[in-house]
């Protein structure tokens, strides 16, 4: 296969353009970032239920 055909199978391959995959990079960035934070959230929420339940039990 010559060069030519290569670019032009691999352009066809293609299903997103540079800047529409950059976009689904920075989307994909962002929703890691907001699970982690959620995930960040629920520890702390544990953690804070757990003090309570201590010192209720405490009492």
């Amino acid at each position: 296969m010559r060069e030519s055909d290569n670019k032009k199978a691999s352009q066809q391959r293609r299903v997103l353009t540079q800047e529409q995959d950059a976009l689904l990079d920075l989307y994909t960035q962002n929703l890691d970032n907001y699970f982690e934070a959620v995930k960040a959230s629920e520890k702390i929420q544990v953690e804070i239920e757990t003090l309570h339940l201590k010192r209720i039990l405490s009492k």
